[in-house]
């Protein structure tokens, strides 16, 4: 196993530190054998002070250190990179270049090839001030946007209580009760379906609902439908994701007063692993693709009751349903 942390591990590592978290147990984790690639991690990227560990920083930093290390092909060959910056200069897309120097590599370069993304950081990083290449670029901007960095979309959720301030009880399942909820999207050509699943964080069971959108009233519903199915005691609080799914969270709390509800950080889908894990059980029935105008509430119920009909390694193999019945009576 690689002792390179990837963007998903620092930003664990990033939550983790902030909680005061020792680095051995980080490290068991994150299936890390040595806890030195954590102190190794801070070390590199925050002067060795957990404090000031951040993940975006740290990734930003190890790439870096990539380039510094590997010495390119723009700047180890004269030649290629003349050729890169005259097609440049003729408005060619670093994707044009470097495929059609895969495809018909031109004799004057030797063999030699280079990736679109090493034409986009010589652009960036490496070439003369002067020469302005991004201008060349469609968009012409100065500086690249970072891949794979999603936008950050600002939902207004009223008397929002975020994952932090959840009590340790529920934080270690320490009673039943407290429950994730989630959307599954399912596409089948231009149509999208959604499935609401709810999942009980101690005993692991399920409860799936069909939604005819992905709103926040459907997702209300969904929610209200789990609660009223199980006596007061077994559901005692929700955790939402930080979308607008969970925006009437509010109307739940008002119908059941003995109910609280958390939420997320926004792109943290981990913080409620229990309910991603549940999503990837039910993929085994309802693949992706499926499509969802031939499955009826009948069919949903079966799937659930499957799930919650199989044996649980963590709960000795018994099943969600024995533990629940065994703690409703």
């Amino acid at each position: 196993m690689s002792n390179e942390l990837t963007f998903y591990e620092r930003q664990k590592l990033e939550f983790w530190l902030k909680h005061k978290i020792s680095l051995r147990k980080i490290a068991a984790k994150l299936m890390i054998r040595d806890h030195s690639v954590i102190s190794r991690e801070i070390k590199r990227n925050a002067n060795g002070n957990r404090k000031k560990y951040k993940a975006d920083l740290a990734e930003k930093m190890s790439e870096k250190r990539k380039h510094v290390k590997h010495k390119g092909k723009l700047d180890k060959y004269p030649e290629v990179r003349d050729y890169v910056e005259q097609k440049l200069n003729d408005d060619w897309s670093p994707e044009q270049i470097a495929g059609v120097l895969k495809d018909e590599l031109p004799s004057e370069l030797k063999g030699l090839t280079v990736s679109h993304e090493s034409i986009y950081y010589w652009i960036y990083e490496k070439a003369e001030k002067h020469k302005k290449l991004y201008k060349h670029l469609r968009n012409h901007r100065k500086k690249r946007k970072k891949q794979g960095k999603r936008k950050s979309v600002k939902i207004a959720i009223p008397e929002r209580i975020s994952i932090h301030e959840r009590p340790e009880m529920i934080n270690n399942r320490a009673r039943y009760g407290d429950w994730e909820s989630d959307t599954l999207e399912f596409r089948m050509g231009n149509k999208k379906r959604y499935l609401s699943v709810q999942y009980e964080r101690k005993s692991q069971l399920a409860r799936l609902h069909l939604m005819r959108n992905k709103t926040s009233e459907e997702t209300r519903d969904a929610v209200i439908k789990t609660i009223e199915s199980l006596p007061n005691e077994l559901t005692l609080s929700f955790t939402f994701d930080n979308g607008s799914e969970g925006v009437k969270h509010t109307e739940v709390k008002d119908l059941f007063s003995h109910i609280e509800t958390y939420f997320c950080d926004p792109f943290c889908s981990w913080q409620k692993g229990g309910v991603e894990n549940m999503n990837k059980l039910i993929r085994q029935y309802l693949p992706k693709k499926t499509n969802m105008d031939n499955i009826t509430k009948k069919d949903i119920y079966e799937i659930q009751e499957r799930i919650n009909n199989r044996p649980r390694k963590s709960l000795k193999y018994l099943t969600p349903n024995k533990i629940i019945q065994k703690v409703v009576h």
